[in-house]
């Protein structure tokens, strides 16, 4: 694998995804799959690695370029996959059948990617609309996990309604062993300063 140079931003307050963004960018670019850049990021240290989000519905027709998405490489020792979805029995079925076919360390729920295509389909950022419909998919799918269930959320959907604060507190009854907060609402999607002032 070619090294990559990033650049590094000076200050915190000024990111905007500059590592992740600028790495997929530049592994496109000379056509490295994903699967290097989790080598990539393995030898520069990093611990925890993640593959690309998967769509529920998805895996469960058996498309085989989203179950791609879930390749674990040797290298990555703590390996977790993403799925999305927008509806608990949906979810619950896609978390057995993951059960069953994949060996990981966690099952990442994302329920923070803003585009689209995903939040028409009541799935993603659109969740933080629906409190009640993130409970049912937590409580659905983490049961039929013998991993740890992990939740990635936005601060709300819209900038002026932000609910992550009252949604984290529950996660952990609901089933949930970790919650990752994306300091951006779904309005903002990427643009902006994320907001570290909420996340802390």
């Amino acid at each position: 694998v070619d090294v990559l140079e990033l650049l590094v931003p000076e200050s915190i307050e000024t990111e905007t995804n500059y590592a992740s963004k600028d790495l997929q960018m530049s592994l496109k670019k000379q056509s490295y799959e994903f699967e290097a850049a989790d080598q990539l990021l393995k030898t520069l240290g990093c611990d925890i690695t993640i593959g690309e989000m998967a769509m529920a519905t998805n895996l469960l027709q058996g498309q085989a370029s989203e179950w791609a998405l879930l390749r674990r490489h040797p290298c990555e020792d703590i390996f977790g996959v993403q799925i999305c979805g927008g509806y608990a029995d949906t979810m619950s079925r896609c978390a057995e059948l993951l059960n069953n076919e994949v060996k990981v360390d966690f099952v990442d729920i994302n329920m923070g990617c803003p585009i689209d295509l995903v939040c028409n389909k009541g799935a993603g950022s659109s969740l933080m609309t629906k409190p009640n419909k993130i409970e049912q998919i937590v409580k659905a799918t983490a049961p039929l996990l013998d991993c740890p269930l992990t939740v990635k959320i936005r601060m709300g959907y819209y900038n002026n309604k932000l609910n992550a604060h009252e949604i984290i507190p529950k996660l952990k009854s609901w089933g949930a062993a970790a919650c990752t907060l994306h300091g951006r609402t779904r309005e903002q999607r990427y643009t902006k300063l994320a907001n570290w002032d909420y996340i802390g």
